[in-house]
């Protein structure tokens, strides 16, 4: 085994391509092993394949930055989600960057200070903040874990799984957690192409990164990162003002895979660190040169300082060794040393027992090499027999000179032992079955067989040795053997000299005898009884049939010549050959197989079931189809709901549908029918009425009786399956079609009708429909007389109208049929008109109707006119008159019609509910006839009665904050009603809003309402607050400018209070015309780092000064293994006690996270730190 010596490491970036060297011949080129063997006096030749190389790696110096052009950029990047921890959109390169041995045209640039390539399509979608991330490692307790170089944590950018990696190389430039844009308008960052040398770059500015602590407060002043990336590979790298070293950040490069990478020194490792005022060049494919020492036995060969080495003499035990470093132009080693060594053995005369013989008669001898070496091979030679040749440790051999030689490694010398004579004189012939079975077959078909033992082994009498035979585990001798068909038996032959026969021996050899019958050719088989649809018969059905538990192999044949394995099929061939073998034995026969049939089984007709509507009772029953199936008491059918017949219904009730299967077998022979009979079963959903119920249904004119007759196809349109109308009278008794057709509500009730879907009667499938009865009536005259009040004639419209409601739907005619007269004449009184009316709707005609005209009386009135007063609140003199309420100042009879009209000769008409059109004052008419009798006239007199208006009230009042304002209603009222309860004619108000006052002139004065604004826009308000531990900055709208600002009273011009000192500010804003605004106060929360719980009333609590002045509110301490001692989110419990469940907490330091909402600033503020408990223990 090769071995590669590391001798030491230097830690220079990171050099990972692991360097191999071999020491081989440098004229045959073949490899040295890790053992040589050589002769005295030989000398080698060596050389190690080592050669200058490419690490594929940087190599780093540092230049003054302004030897080169970094300066701000000119193209923004662009991010498209506001937030940290996120990607740009990708950008060109403007050229081929190969970085690390790969080659990228664009790249992505990272909030937090890093830029990143990759040729994945997903270069493209980094941009997308809900899928990947920016992901920081740079440990910052309670926010982020903490990751070196290199490594596979800067490849985990996808937000939702933090273990799932993207493979990106990567460039960092003062990488930590820094603030986005969105977050510092101050940050920017930009790209732009530009030449250095004659040679294409790309230069990228990131400007004002600022670090934060995880929390989202800046913890760092500014600093400037600029990257220049070159064609040809070189990168330089400036972060410029980086003053502050009280944080981890990255300045360096690696690759996709996170196995090689490059730092300046350790700290810019994700440690501490400031800008040093330089650039650092990233220089790539830096050239290795390799160095050689050459060592024997640890100890350096002087001089020996190239990759050969020549005529090395070794000494037995040596160790010859070759160490490689390797070296970059400025001669620093990279990488750790390699070695190859080789260990010399001398070659050493090989020596061989003397000749051990076989069980003491000597055929064959065996000879063995005396403590081999296992790395050597040893070739066995002949004296007597120049072409023997055999290698190895042992031979066995007969007569003869025998000697063993090696060579050295490079076969230049060979050494031999000492020849051994083999001497072998045994008269005892070989057995030739020694170990061997020997096998005897034959046709005889019989189950054993009687065998001489001689016979069998062959093995020749003698006169001078003596044979005996035993069986196995037996110690008698034996001739003959009897062995079953099948079976083999283990025995065993023994040969002896006899008696003064020399040299004496004896030898003992095993062997067995395997004895097979096979069937006589041409013995005929008759199969078991197999169905008639059994369509494939196979050799393991013979085997086990005939010939279960033997060795025997089979082959079927349909024409007697040729056989195979493959199935045979009884239905088309009855009788088939089979072929016998077995394949330790020599014999084979052929013999006949007849296949015997059981009887066929029948498939008998059997019923349909018709399709049925869906009900929770209704079911196919099976058994019907079961019994028709089932023929005779062998005779099994079984249902199933698939062709695979595996799943079977076993309730025969079947409430299923779709395609049912049957199997059809014969019990006592297993036998099954030759097909598949099916059922089709079929349920169909009850329809959905589409007509609204209950059926309307109108009676004969002026009878009960109606034709209840439906088109059920009204109700449930097209029906393809089974439809019935059962007609039923109130007491549930089915009517026949003559009593449908005419029915007797009066005598039968309200009836109903069932529609019935299921021609199985099932009930459950229908719908019950009502009628709704209705009974047509006869017209009949509302009136028999009309009153006539000095017509002569009378039109018959006005005739119609008094008649019936609704004349127009009904036709007059005369006793005759003919229509009536348009007018009638009535200057003869009184005046008879008979007619018959028929409602053209229902078609029903009255009975023969009479109304007489007579001569009428006035209708008597209480007054004939009246006055009528209104008030008007908006001083116009018209207001609206409900001259209905008027009706009983004029007529007791509260059925009396009124008619309204504007002029005295009653021709234009106005409606009851009227608004004066002449302004104050006007008159009009009303006509009032009471039932029966003919009209009489009177007047109403309107008038308009107006408020008094104030003369000092206004519609638009201002206020200051702080002030009262005094508003006159004025002295032209005596009676004030404000909207905020106050009664007087001065009211007094201290806050703006809309308000009104109800104004009358005396109680029985008309009542005006009027509506006022009292407004604080001239106040200056306090829109937003901006509150830093060093500042207060008021922004305030409103009111006139400019503004004067009052921090705690104090008066200053500016909105920014400096240097704030007090826990809280009130802060009010005055306008320049000395007008207030309401004030607010900000609190400044204050929180202590420690207190002693020990009851002497001071600092015996944990407490947070203006939290409770806060909202949303959230509290967590926890003990320093992270278990939570206290939390609250209350503002009402903002004070610990340095308990937990009510038991005092050990005196150790404690971490507290704190976040509140100021409702001033508006503003989620988050606070981390510690507390000191200090307790009584």
């Amino acid at each position: 085994m090769r071995r590669i010596y590391v001798l030491f490491l230097l830690f220079l970036g990171i050099y990972n391509t692991a360097q191999t060297i071999d020491l081989y011949h440098p004229t045959t080129e073949i490899l040295y092993p890790s053992q040589q063997y050589f002769c005295v006096g030989e000398s080698l030749d060596f050389k190690v394949n080592a050669e200058s190389t490419s690490t594929g790696d940087y190599r780093i110096s540092s230049e003054a930055a302004s030897t080169f052009p970094l300066v701000a950029g000119n193209i923004p990047i662009n991010f498209q989600s506001a937030g940290a921890d996120k990607f740009s959109e990708a950008f060109p390169i403007g050229f081929t960057f190969s970085f690390y041995e790969k080659n990228y045209t664009k790249a992505v640039l990272g909030s937090n200070g890093r830029l990143v390539f990759t040729n994945d399509a997903e270069l493209e979608d980094l941009k997308d903040i809900n899928v990947y991330k920016d992901r920081t490692f740079s440990g910052i307790t309670g926010y982020n874990d903490y990751s070196r170089l290199p490594s596979t944590d800067y490849n985990k950018v996808y937000r939702n799984a933090p273990e799932r990696e993207l493979n990106l190389a990567q460039i960092f430039f003062g990488y930590t957690d820094l603030v986005p844009k969105s977050t510092k308008s101050s940050v920017d960052y930009f790209y732009k192409n530009i030449s250095v040398n004659g040679k294409n770059a790309l230069l990228i500015s990131f400007q004002n990164q600022i670090r934060t602590n995880g929390t989202g407060d800046d913890s760092s002043a500014p600093y400037n990162s600029f990257v220049l990336l070159i064609e040809g590979g070189e990168i330089i790298i400036e972060v410029r003002n980086k003053t502050q070293n009280s944080y981890n950040a990255i300045l360096g490069i690696q690759n996709e895979n996170a196995t090689k990478f490059k730092v300046p020194t350790h700290n810019y490792n994700n440690g501490p660190w400031r800008s040093e005022g330089v650039a650092w060049v990233f220089t790539p494919n830096q050239n290795l040169t390799p160095q050689f020492k050459w060592f024997r036995n640890g100890t350096q060969i002087p001089g020996e300082t190239s990759d050969t080495v020549n005529n090395f003499e070794p000494n037995d035990g040596d160790v010859l060794m070759v160490v490689v470093t390797y070296h970059d132009p400025s001669g620093a080693q990279v990488g750790a040393a390699v070695s190859d060594e080789v260990k010399f053995k001398l070659l050493q005369n090989p020596q061989i027992s003397a000749p051990t013989y076989t069980a003491g008669c000597g055929n064959p001898a065996e000879l063995h090499v005396i403590s081999p070496d296992p790395n050597l091979i040893y070739e066995w030679r002949s004296d007597t027999d120049a072409s023997f040749s055999q290698t190895g440790t042992s031979i066995l051999v007969g007569n003869g000179s025998y000697y063993v030689q090696v060579k050295n490694t490079a076969g230049t010398c060979t050494l031999r032992s000492a020849s051994q004579v083999v001497d072998i004189s045994s008269i005892l012939p070989t057995f030739v079955h020694d170990g061997l079975t020997i096998r005897i077959c034959d046709k005889s078909g019989q189950p054993s067989q009687i065998f001489d033992l001689a016979a069998v082994t062959g093995y020749p009498p003698g006169a001078d040795y003596t044979v005996e035979y035993f069986e196995t585990g037996t110690s008698a001798p034996i001739t003959s053997a009897s062995i079953l068909s099948g079976q083999t038996k283990n025995f065993t032959i023994k040969v002896s000299t006899n008696a003064g026969v020399s040299p004496a021996c004896t030898f003992t050899k095993n062997f067995s005898i395997a004895y097979q019958s096979f069937p006589p050719d041409n013995t005929v088989y008759t199969s078991a009884k197999i169905c008639d649809n059994v369509n494939s018969y196979t050799v393991p059905q013979f085997k086990a049939e005939f010939f279960a538990g033997s060795p025997f192999q089979f082959e079927f044949s349909t024409d007697g010549t040729t056989f195979n394995t493959t199935p045979v099929n009884p239905q088309t061939h009855s009788s088939i050959w089979v072929k016998i073998t077995d394949p330790n034995f020599t014999c084979q026969s052929i013999v006949k197989l007849n296949f015997d049939f059981h009887p066929t089984v029948e498939i008998k007709p059997f019923s349909t079931f018709p399709p049925h509507c869906f009900s929770t009772t209704e079911y196919f029953d099976l058994n019907i189809t079961k019994a028709e199936l089932e023929y005779s008491s062998e005779i099994l059918a079984t249902f199933y709901r698939n062709i695979e017949l595996t799943d079977q219904i076993t309730d025969l009730n079947y409430r299923g549908s779709g395609t049912i299967y049957i199997k059809v077998e014969n019990i006592v022979t297993g036998c099954v029918a030759d097909s598949v009979p099916t059922l089709q079963l079929r349920i169909y959903r009850k329809p959905s009425l589409i007509k609204t119920t209950p059926e309307t249904k109108f009676s004969i004119c002026g009878t009960k009786i109606y034709n209840l007759t439906t088109v059920i196809e009204d109700y449930i349109g097209t029906w393809s399956e089974y439809p019935e109308i059962r007609y039923f009278d109130a007491s549930n008794i089915a009517l026949s079609q003559v009593e449908w057709e005419s029915y007797d509500a009066g005598v039968r009730g309200r009836p109903y009708m069932v529609f019935v879907y299921n021609q199985t009667n099932n009930l459950e499938c229908s719908d019950r429909i009502e009628f709704n009865l209705i009974e047509l009536t006869k017209p009949v005259a509302l009136i028999s007389q009309i009153a006539v009040c000095g017509e002569t004639t009378y039109a018959l419209q006005n005739f119609k109208r008094k008649a019936i409601v609704n004349e127009p739907q009904y036709t007059f005619t005369d006793e005759f049929g003919n229509p009536l007269p348009s007018n009638f004449d009535l200057t003869i009184l009184p005046l008879t008109v008979r007619f018959y009316m028929k409602n053209n709707s229902t078609g029903c005609t009255s009975d023969f109707q009479s109304i007489t005209f007579v001569q009428g009386s006035p209708t008597a009135l209480i007054s004939t006119q009246t006055d009528y007063e209104l008030c008007d609140e908006d001083f116009d003199g018209k207001t609206t008159f409900n001259l209905d309420t008027l009706k009983t100042k004029f007529i007791s009879d509260a059925s009396a019609v009124f008619e309204y009209f504007k002029d005295s000769g009653f021709t234009v008409t106005i409606p009851s509910t009227y608004i004066n059109e002449t302004a104050f004052a006007q008159t009009v008419y009303v006509r009032i006839t009471s039932g029966g009798q003919c009209p009489s006239t009177a007047k109403i007199n309107l008038k308009v009665n107006t408020p008094v208006k104030s003369g000092t009230l206004l519609d638009k009042y201002f206020i200051c904050y702080g002030e009262t304002l005094a508003i006159d209603a004025g002295a032209e009222n005596t009676v004030f009603s404000w909207s905020d309860g106050k009664t007087g004619q001065i009211a007094y108000f201290t806050q703006s809003g809309s308000y009104s006052v109800v104004l009358k002139n005396g109680a029985d004065g008309c009542p005006y309402t009027h509506n006022f604004v009292i407004s604080d826009e001239n106040q200056p308000k306090i829109e937003v607050v901006n509150q830093t531990s060093n500042a207060i900055e008021v922004i305030a709208t409103g009111g006139a400018k400019p503004y004067r600002y009052y921090f705690n009273g104090i008066m200053q011009t500016s909105n920014i209070l400096q240097n704030p000192t007090e826990l809280n500010y009130e802060i009010q804003v005055q306008s320049a015309m000395g007008c207030l605004g309401p004030p607010k106060t900000v609190y400044f929360i204050k929180i202590s780092n420690s207190f002693s719980p020990n009851g002497d009333g001071r600092n015996d609590v944990w407490k947070v000064e203006n939290l409770d002045k806060m909202e949303r509110v959230s509290i967590q301490i926890v003990d320093r293994y992270g278990n939570r001692v206290f939390a609250s989110g209350d503002t009402k419990t903002v004070a610990w006690d340095g308990t937990m469940s009510g038991k005092a907490l050990p005196s150790s330091t404690y971490w507290y996270t704190l976040s509140w909402y100021d409702p001033i600033t508006q503003k989620t503020t988050q606070r981390q730190g510690w507390i000191l408990l200090k307790n009584r223990d």
